[in-house]
């Protein structure tokens, strides 16, 4: 029993007066089996401690035939000021129960309606819905007993053409205890189990973050279910019961919202046309992502909620497997708890989505609207290679590179590049005050071009056939049948290649036209 329980029927007993509460010890005394004999007399301070001892050790010891006469007995004395109530093993004083509570209590028995969950509705009550008392510091226990009838096994045996999961599922609910038992989350003691038919279940105790656990299998079809609910350090009341439900997959909710929750395309125009209009509203460029947030794989069908001012979506089936598992409802993006209903699929984000490339992954919206890539991936730019890898090509013999032997008498004998406009050179050292004398062959040198290929104007080809042997090395705009693709700082008239000087924001694009 906690602390405020002892203080609240101590507060009842101050309020009578001393004649009354002697009247009270005298009815206790006639029902002589349930305690021994109270002395009448003394001061009222010596009344009061004698019945708050007696009270409170039946409820401790749960004496609940005790405690259901004692509450008749005071509610009968003294009938102005004492409106005691003991329900479904539990002791209510003035401070939580009124004149018109037991009309109250009976309806909240009778009814437990819970926040509206898409994937999960009750809609049948297995079992009486039982109030699970304050335990403090001590173990409590709730037994639910139920067995199906004919019709309800029918209904759990029918086929899902859906998923392999079946439609209907018994499922255990709990809560804390409200007097308007509606808009419930699913929540639990701190420190509990439940046990279904002598196998156990831990409970999470986290309020709305918890689905309400799924006994289906390990319910008897034909006999007697017990389900047991244990609970230690709760200090407030909780209600529970068993129910049925009827399940909704995921593939249903989205198509749910293919049908009915669209936001058109030209209303998430009108509001950025109204943002833009705003003198007070400074509107800035924003950057989407076509992955989801959540998987970081491309978007299928773009979700968000309609009270979001962000337009970044996320993919639907991607977040409502998710919330099914661990329905916290927030959002993605800006973590704002959102509502199943106020979910849409944005037309506007579906065809950006749909005519952006599949290598892209970032696209930027203008406060007008207007739409321009940002990034791409490197898939581009190998696709490209592979396109141009396809073209017929001269047929070309390889030529090895030479192999250099260095030895310790050879030091100063190491070659080291020199690069003389457009030509690459290998020279000895001491021949490096000589004239260049141009090799048979030209010797591949290893540098970090492929590391630095965004800085490239120009390609070298250091691999000659026979009939180049006089030295001199051929620019790649001179080789047939292989594109080219580069920046150049300036163009002239013998060059094929464009430069588009884009605006602020768009990507820069080089091409090359046959």
């Amino acid at each position: 029993m906690s602390n405020y329980t002892s203080q609240f029927i101590e507060s009842d007993l101050k309020r009578a007066t001393c004649k009354e509460l002697a009247d009270c010890i005298k009815a206790l005394n006639s029902h002589g089996s349930i305690h021994g004999r109270m002395a009448v007399s003394g001061r009222k301070g010596d009344l009061v401690s004698r019945l708050l001892s007696f009270v409170t050790s039946l409820v401790i010891s749960h004496h609940h035939q005790a405690l259901e006469i004692v509450v008749r007995v005071f509610n009968q004395t003294v009938p102005d000021k004492f409106h005691w109530q003991f329900i479904d093993e539990q002791l209510y004083t003035n401070r939580t129960a009124s004149r018109n509570k037991p009309k109250k209590q009976l309806n909240v028995l009778d009814r437990m309606d819970f926040k509206p969950n898409p994937f999960l509705q009750p809609i049948t009550r297995l079992t009486q819905i039982k109030i699970c008392p304050v335990a403090d510091g001590e173990r409590q226990a709730r037994l639910f007993q139920f067995t199906l009838t004919d019709s309800q096994r029918i209904m759990l045996a029918t086929p899902n053409a859906v998923d392999d999961r079946p439609p209907y599922q018994i499922r255990f609910y709990c809560a804390k205890y409200s007097s308007e038992a509606t808009n419930l989350l699913v929540e639990f003691p701190t420190i509990c189990e439940l046990k279904v038919n002598g196998t156990v279940i831990s409970g999470s105790n986290k309020p709305g973050t918890v689905n309400p656990p799924d006994m289906t299998i390990m319910t008897r079809k034909t006999a007697l279910n017990n389900v047991e609910l244990v609970y230690v350090k709760s200090d407030v009341p909780f209600m529970a019961s068993v129910f049925i439900v009827k399940r909704t997959p995921v593939a249903t909710l989205i198509a749910t919202l293919k049908r009915e929750h669209i936001l058109p395309k030209e209303e998430t125009l009108a509001q950025l046309q109204k943002d833009q209009e705003d003198n007070e509203l400074i509107m800035e460029s924003e950057t989407l992502s076509m992955k989801d947030p959540l998987a970081f794989t491309r978007m299928v069908t773009p979700i968000r909620s309609r009270d979001c001012r962000h337009l970044q979506c996320y993919d639907a089936h991607t977040y409502l497997t998710m919330n099914e598992q661990t329905p916290t409802w927030s959002c993605p993006v800006c973590n704002r708890l959102i509502h199943w209903d106020d979910l849409i699929v944005d037309e506007y984000f579906t065809e950006i989505l749909k005519n952006t490339p599949k290598h892209v992954d970032s696209v930027r919206v203008e406060p007008n609207g207007q739409i321009t890539i940002v990034a791409e991936n490197d898939d581009s730019s190998s696709d490209e290679e592979q396109e141009d890898e396809d073209e017929p090509k001269k047929t070309e013999k390889p030529t090895p590179p030479p192999t250099i032997t260095l030895d310790e008498s050879d030091d100063e004998q190491v070659q080291v590049p020199s690069i003389a406009g457009d030509q690459v050179v290998v020279q000895p050292l001491e021949e490096q005050q000589q004239e260049t004398i141009p090799a048979k062959r030209p010797i591949p040198i290893l540098n970090e071009q492929d590391t630095n290929k965004k800085q490239k104007t120009h390609v070298i080809d250091l691999t000659l056939e026979s009939d180049d042997e006089n030295g001199n090395f051929v620019d790649s705009d001179e080789e047939e049948n292989v594109p080219v693709k580069f920046i150049s700082p300036t163009l002239d008239s013998n060059q094929d290649e464009q430069l588009i000087l884009p605006h602020v924001g768009t990507l820069l694009n080089v091409y090359k036209y046959s």
